[in-house]
């Protein structure tokens, strides 16, 4: 087998490093500018960021220029396809992240973070989704995770590489780990050439022969084009896009709600995970972890950068659990578990700083403690799942553009917490902490009433589930099994043994009585 022609496990390996490297950038930014900022060539070459004000737009100007990527990956990435959309968005990346690390001014260091976010931001918004229309359903919320998981190890590798960087007296401090953002983008364009593209947005392009090598390769190693796992996933995916075109609408009469998949709604689930996942508090400290600790608890700059390393590794071994919980426990588990963590853990943050001029040594561990608590809680939940979420939960049609949405929604947030954060420790103190707790306990209930279980579901039964025929509706009620089980419900079987007959025999799903029609029969209705 010849490298350019990879299949089964070797190419699922490829598709999923690809990915990972194209989820790591903004992760490793995190790390890095947060030990950047109270580096002291940093700050003598741009003395203005010891403002805090400054400070937050050093930051989050970075989330703004996400922001506008993922609006770009919206409005061009079906066209483009999945790989040509990493690849754009990698070339546009690299030319912030030269920008950045050779920035002899502050205004040419903030363009090169804003066109880095211009990139970061395709690519964020698109890897998911190629990760999960490209996966077998069995196996694609482990990988998602793999995928989301190099996030974390990359802000961990950012933050102990910014300590050893700065025991230089020279410009090294930042400009080495921010020219390293180049290893990612040279990763991802050089796995993309073993990829396929993804079999879903082939069919939906009508590209059926691509699509049935691509699926061929996808599914395992050496398998032929008439192997029935290959032509049963083609004849359910072809069915579930022809189910979609049947029914087909603007994006005018989505945001109307005329359609019948449900289209809005899974598009503001989506986009709710994202919001959730910001308000839940982690860019409020993730961007300024050593500032925190030196400003909120009086800890020294190094002893800052210290417990940030180690505050990083946990949260990377805490992120790592998730491959393992995402599929025995499923993502409304997860979610609802972490947001009530998150709540006591933010509560006690509140009380110690409160109390920290009583007793500084205790109150000050106290604070410590639960901030690792905090970092362990987000990584095996909500610093997995919103990712894996977002990708599932859209329909084929409005995949690209809920994703992109989603993304949008997590750097539109994210900009505002790490834009005020400074300044909401500076002015209300342990208050400011309070806001993310209370955030966080409403969370639980709104994930138990509005979010149905995606695990061990193939992204068609999410479709028939979504059907404005179908019995389940926006509101979750409490007795409702099939919208809360981690197992695949019999009624998702029996849903896509359907379609597959659709597809086969030339008939029509009908959704809402179950059954198949001839197609001749439904057009003389």
């Amino acid at each position: 087998m010849v490298v350019g022609h990879l299949n089964g496990y070797a190419l699922e390996v490829t598709l999923t490093a690809a990915n990972s490297a194209a989820q790591a950038w903004y992760g490793y930014d995190q790390g890095v500018i947060s030990g950047i900022l109270i580096s002291s060539d940093f700050i003598n070459t741009f003395p203005q960021t010891k403002d805090a004000d400054i400070q937050g737009i050093t930051a989050s100007c970075f989330s703004l220029g996400n922001l506008v990527g993922c609006l770009l990956a919206a409005i061009f990435g079906d066209r483009l396809g999945r790989k040509n959309t990493l690849r754009v968005g990698a070339a546009v990346s690299a030319v912030g992240a030269i920008l950045q690390f050779s920035a002899t001014t502050f205004p040419m260091l903030i363009v090169g973070r804003v066109i880095n976010g211009f990139g970061n931001g395709m690519t964020s918004s698109t890897c998911g989704i190629y990760q999960a229309e490209s996966c077998r359903g069995a196996r694609r919320g482990k990988l998602s995770v793999i995928v989301v998981l190099h996030n974390v190890i990359f802000y961990m590798i950012g933050s102990w590489l910014t300590l050893g960087c700065s025991f230089s007296d020279s410009g090294i401090q930042w400009r080495l780990p921010l020219a390293i953002q180049l290893v990612p983008c040279i990763v991802l364009v050089t796995l993309l050439t073993f990829l396929p593209e993804s079999p879903r947005w082939l069919l939906m392009h009508d590209r059926t022969d691509e699509a049935h090598e691509a699926l061929r390769r996808y599914l395992g190693k050496d398998l032929t084009h008439d192997d029935p796992a290959v032509m049963k996933e083609l004849m359910s995916i072809s069915g579930a896009i022809e189910i979609e075109r049947r029914s087909q609408i603007s994006f005018k009469e989505v945001i109307l709600q005329r359609d019948r998949s449900g289209h809005l709604k899974r598009l503001l689930l989506g986009c709710g995970t994202q919001f959730m996942q910001q308000f839940g508090g982690i860019n409020a400290l993730n961007y300024y972890f050593p500032i925190i600790l030196e400003n909120s608890i009086g800890m020294s700059e190094f002893m800052a950068r210290i417990l940030t390393g180690c505050n990083a590794t946990s949260y990377a071994i805490s992120s790592a659990l998730c491959f393992w919980m995402i599929e025995r426990f499923g993502r409304r588990s997860l979610m609802m578990t972490g947001a009530a963590l998150q709540f006591f853990a933010y509560l006690m943050v509140a009380i110690a700083v409160a109390l920290l001029a009583t007793a500084p040594s205790q109150w000050g561990a106290v604070a410590i403690t639960f901030l690792f608590f905090y970092y362990a809680a987000f990584g095996c939940t909500w610093g997995m799942v919103p990712w894996v979420y977002q990708a599932e939960v859209n329909s084929l049609a409005m995949r690209t553009k809920g994703a992109a949405a989603a993304t949008a929604t997590n750097w539109l947030f994210g900009f505002v917490c790490t834009q005020f954060t400074p300044v909401g420790i500076r002015d209300i103190g342990y208050r400011f902490y309070i806001i993310f707790a209370c955030f966080n306990l409403v969370f639980i209930f709104v994930v138990y009433f509005l979010y149905p279980e995606t695990s061990n579901r193939t992204l068609e039964d999410l479709d028939a589930y979504f059907d404005i025929d179908s019995p389940h509706r926006t509101i979750i009620r409490i007795g409702d099994k099939v919208a809360k089980q981690g197992q695949r419900p019999l009624e998702a079987i029996e849903a896509e043994q359907l379609r597959i007959e659709a597809a086969t025999t030339g008939k029509d799903y009908d959704v809402a009585k179950g059954h198949t029609t001839h197609i001749e029969q439904v057009s003389e209705a």
